[in-house]
């Protein structure tokens, strides 16, 4: 964003700022934009359209140039953006609109599409954990365990994470006594019993402050799979740079910082091979763990690809 045009933003109306966000975002990644789309997308009337373009060309008046044979705007060559518009964003709406609020149905695009959602949890028992966490409430659930079968349970939830796959729920297990990972897809009720205040109320060591996992965080270091013949292909996947600690051997590396509690899952989602001597097939695993050792600190290490623990850990229950 330009310096002094952010400046300016700031003392505009929130909604002001998101009719000239669409207008930046139209002009990057459409390449032009007209007043009736402005009109249509916030419903807004002509005078205000008018306004919003005007604005926009006093902000950035390089950005953009009226063609009157159809009364549109169109990106010039010295287009810069008022507005960050994160790649993965960006991705979203063109796939699915731009900003059409939590209750519409997103349009299909005619040129950009997501992989489909298999595997989305229901609503009531998605509102009622986020409800739990908000309210800082214990929740009864019934379960159906992969392993274990049915059971009902009192989980005190303090997050909803996305592992790649599928939605989790993180939270202490009072049935087990421990933290643990719940498949929100699985459990088939859900309830806060507001009346019981034995039930609701919550302790410290139940809280999201004492989850050592969760909040320990681990770097990992992600490079291309050893034994792949065009590693620099891998590299550009991930973006990959060559660091101080792997510029000895020119080696390309992602590092990042993900939770402990995390780390199993997303290894396993990757794909990323986690055994000391890289020995799974390359062709299946683009990605190799070169610091494997760090797992040693991750209780659902036996989730990742090739690790080879002490034998102690134990695969989550959920």
């Amino acid at each position: 964003m330009q310096e002094n045009a952010a400046l300016t933003l700031e003392n505009h109306s929130y909604a002001q700022r998101e009719r000239l966000a669409f207008i930046d975002f139209c002009l990057q990644y459409h390449g032009e934009i007209g007043r009736n789309e402005l009109m249509a997308h916030f419903g807004t009337a002509v005078a205000s359209s008018t306004r919003d373009f005007t604005l926009y060309r006093e902000l950035a008046q390089e950005n953009l140039i009226l063609r009157h044979e159809n009364k549109r705007y169109y990106r010039t060559d010295r287009f810069q953006p008022l507005f960050h518009h994160a790649p993965r964003t960006a991705l979203k709406v063109l796939t699915d609109g731009f900003g059409y609020g939590i209750s519409a149905t997103p349009e299909q695009s005619p040129f950009c599409e997501d992989a489909p959602d298999l595997i989305s949890p229901p609503q009531q028992v998605l509102a009622t954990l986020s409800r739990a966490i908000s309210q800082k409430q214990a929740v009864q659930v019934s379960y159906q365990s992969l392993t274990s079968g049915a059971s009902k349970r009192v989980l005190v939830p303090h997050s909803i994470v996305n592992n790649g796959q599928r939605w989790h729920v993180r939270g202490y297990c009072r049935k087990r006594s421990e933290f643990l990972d719940f498949v929100c897809n699985r459990i088939t009720s859900a309830h806060i019993d507001e009346k019981n205040s034995d039930t609701t109320r919550i302790a410290e060591y139940e809280q999201q402050a004492a989850d050592a996992q969760w909040n320990q965080q681990l770097t990992l270091e992600l490079m291309p799979h050893p034994n792949h013949k065009h590693p620099q292909a891998i590299a550009l996947d991930y973006g990959m740079q060559v660091t101080n600690t792997s510029r000895r051997n020119n080696q390309p590396v992602r590092q990042l910082s993900i939770r402990a509690a995390r780390a199993g899952y997303l290894l396993r989602h990757w794909n990323v091979d986690c055994s000391p001597d890289h020995r799974l097939p390359e062709q299946e695993y683009h990605l190799w763990l070169r610091n494997h050792n760090i797992l040693e600190h991750c209780a659902n290490a036996v989730l990742a690809p090739g690790y080879a623990g002490t034998g102690d850990e134990a695969a989550p229950s959920s």
